[in-house]
Order: structure tokens, then C-alpha cells, then sequence
């Protein structure tokens, strides 16, 4: 069992969530802000519930040609075989429309699906995802099962609304369900929403066991600037009524898909001596601590916005800026609270750099009591 901040979470977890980052920082954000030649009404196709075995169920993502020259969709690859997309291979002429098809196969049997397309554009370096999700069921569950986060008459899938990645400057839209599980039917709306925080739900009024759709979108270019892991809330009101806080959590880190051939190749760099921070076996109130070696080979100056530490209080010493060919040092201490036989404290620095615009720290080891 491993701890990340006051979470324990199984070691298989743990490799898991470092493979998740990797696959993050690898792949391109489906986003506004950055060119794009094709323009898409949506990005993610909700299906709702379903009936596992109930045979095949498609849909539709519609795009236009924004831009003042021809574009070819090269390929789109599925993260599922159970997905089968259907495009047009000749090239789309500036204004002109189309769509995607993508078959949703659901032969796997009940169970909740969120399924990725990479789409792969001739006219752009990065590709473009579009995703479809939704739950198949065996047979009729009770609303409160399928959505077991509760706020008031609504439930939710989840108590918070992930937004994942978003660099500086731009903003990003996602939509989640919700339904209302009393027996009357219910106004909502929102009040005190954060300045990067745009949010509705449609219908506004939703009748008793129906669900609607609540549209949020996080704008880091409103608000103050903020960097890494950030949670936005608004206040929910049904029927005029404050009776909760919905969420939304982003991570923000620095613009990198705009930037051109010369930008990335005078870009910072980040290295460090160590990933990991071994600190053998300590008795509960010790006191740990950790040092690493920070280089940057870029030609130009790395910055470091933030030190992200999760729930544990550490005392972090890190320097904002390293120039450019320079190093630096990193320390850091904290005060270990809990016997755990095989405890991991995250520390995660935010930088400038394209490459490495999140890197993730361990500092690791057996507490006894």
C-alpha cells in the first residue's frame, strides 16, 4: 500500500498514475486557443445509459474547415477496438463541412466506457481528440447507484468535474451529467462561480428521474494567473436555494502545442540528478528531507511557477528561475506524521520548459511507530 499525501493507494496504483502523466504530457489537448484547421461542434459524445448487448450505437462529431487551405483527416486511431470510426478521405476545401462517425460496437458486456480517437490532421503537428463515454448496464440500476455523488436532489458521477491539462492562456470545455433523484422537479442555476469558471446546465429544469447537462468551461486567461493544480467552484442553487459547491479541477501548465520549430529549440530544459528520494526507515515525528541537483542545458532561462507537495506539508527551498546553461539546488524537509511500511509523498515542480512542463519528484520509505 502507498500513500500520496494523506491517500493510501495500492503500489499497482501507483505505477499506474505515473503511466497516466506520461500519457498526458505525450498527447496533444483538445482545447481552444491553439490553430487549428478543423473546427468540431463537440469534443466528447456522452451516450448516457445503455443496455449492455443491445446492439450497436452511433454518432456524430460534425467539423468545418476554418482555415484558407485544403486539409486531409491522414487517420484516426481508437484507444478501443470496440470503437470504429468512419471519415472522409478526400481532402475538405476551406469552409466546407463534414463528419466523423464513430461506432460504438457495445459488445463488452456492463460497464462505465470512455473511449479516446486521435485524429490526425495534414495540416497540424498535433492531433486532435475527440472521446466517447457513457455507462452500459446489465439491467436497470436506481439513479443513486449510477450517480453516487449526491448534492442535495442531484447526483453526480463524481463530486468533482476534471478538467485535466489546460495550458496558460487558453481554456478548455467539458460537459458531465446530472440527474435529479427526488420526486419534484428542480430549477437549477449558479451563483459565486469563480472568474475562470463558465458554467450552465441544460435543460435548467429537470424533471423528476430525467438528467441534464451541466457545460462548464475553465479559462485560465480570466482570474488571476495560477499555475499547476487548481480547483474552481461555484455555488449550486436549486430552485433558488444555495445546497452545494460543485468543482471543476484543471491543471494549468505553460503553452507548448503553439509553439513554432525556433521556439522549442531556444526552450528551457529541466534535468535532475534523481527522481526518487529514499529515506530508509524513520520512527512516526521524524524528519525526513531530500536534495536534488537541477540543470538546465537550454538556451534560455527555466522557470519554476510552482511546488506542488499535495496534502503533505513540506518545506520546500527551490529556486524560480535557473538561467540558461546554469544549476541549481532543491531542498526540502517535512515531518512524517503517520507509521505507514511503505509511504510516497509526490512533489511535482510546474515549469516553462515544453518537454517537462510537469515533473514529478518521490521521496519514499518505511515509518514505524
Amino acid at each position: 500500500m502507498r500513500n500520496f499525501g494523506n491517500i493510501r493507494i495500492p503500489a499497482a496504483r501507483v505505477v499506474a498514475s505515473v503511466l497516466a502523466v506520461c500519457v498526458v504530457l505525450g498527447s496533444a489537448m483538445a482545447q481552444a486557443g491553439h490553430t487549428t484547421s478543423l473546427k468540431f461542434d463537440k469534443v466528447v459524445h456522452n451516450f448516457g445509459k445503455i443496455l449492455a448487448g443491445s446492439g450497436e450505437k452511433k454518432c456524430e462529431f460534425k467539423y468545418t474547415n476554418v482555415s484558407s487551405e485544403p486539409v486531409v483527416i491522414n487517420n484516426i486511431l481508437s484507444s478501443c477496438g470496440c470503437s470504429v470510426p468512419e471519415w472522409n478521405k478526400a481532402p475538405i476545401r476551406p469552409g466546407e463541412s463534414g463528419s466523423i462517425t464513430v461506432t460504438f460496437l457495445n459488445d463488452q458486456g456492463a460497464y462505465p466506457f470512455d473511449k479516446t480517437l486521435t485524429v490526425y490532421v495534414s495540416s497540424s503537428e498535433k492531433p486532435i481528440l475527440l472521446r466517447i463515454t457513457g455507462v452500459a448496464y446489465s439491467k436497470e440500476k436506481p439513479l443513486g447507484e449510477l450517480y453516487p455523488s449526491h448534492i442535495g436532489p442531484l447526483g453526480m458521477k463524481t463530486p468533482l468535474m476534471n478538467a485535466g491539462q489546460i495550458e496558460q492562456g487558453l481554456k478548455k470545455a467539458m460537459k458531465e451529467n446530472v440527474v435529479n433523484l427526488s420526486k419534484k422537479s428542480v430549477t437549477v442555476s449558479f451563483s459565486d462561480t469563480d472568474p475562470a469558471l463558465e458554467i450552465s446546465v441544460s435543460p435548467s429544469v429537470i424533471a423528476p428521474g430525467e438528467s441534464a447537462t451541466i457545460s462548464y468551461t475553465v479559462n485560465t486567461a480570466k482570474g488571476k494567473q495560477r499555475w499547476g493544480r487548481n480547483i474552481y467552484r461555484a455555488t449550486l442553487l436549486c430552485n433558488k436555494i444555495k445546497t452545494g459547491t460543485l468543482s471543476a479541477e484543471a491543471t494549468v501548465v505553460t503553452p507548448y502545442t503553439s509553439l513554432s520549430k525556433e521556439e522549442i529549440e531556444k526552450a528551457p530544459q529541466i534535468f535532475l540528478d534523481k527522481s526518487s528520494f529514499p529515506f530508509g526507515t524513520v520512527k512516526k515525528g521524524s524528519t525526513v528531507s531530500f536534495k536534488a541537483n537541477i540543470s538546465n542545458p537550454g538556451k534560455t532561462a527555466l522557470r519554476i511557477y510552482k511546488v506542488e507537495t499535495g496534502d503533505q506539508k513540506m518545506e520546500i527551498h527551490c529556486p524560480s528561475t535557473v538561467p540558461a546553461g546554469g544549476k541549481a539546488v532543491m531542498t526540502g524537509t517535512t515531518t512524517v506524521r503517520k507509521a505507514e511500511p511503505d509511504m510516497v509523498f509526490v512533489i511535482t515542480l510546474v515549469t516553462n520548459s515544453p518537454d517537462r512542463p510537469l515533473v514529478i519528484l518521490y521521496l519514499n520509505g518505511t515509518i514505524t511507530d
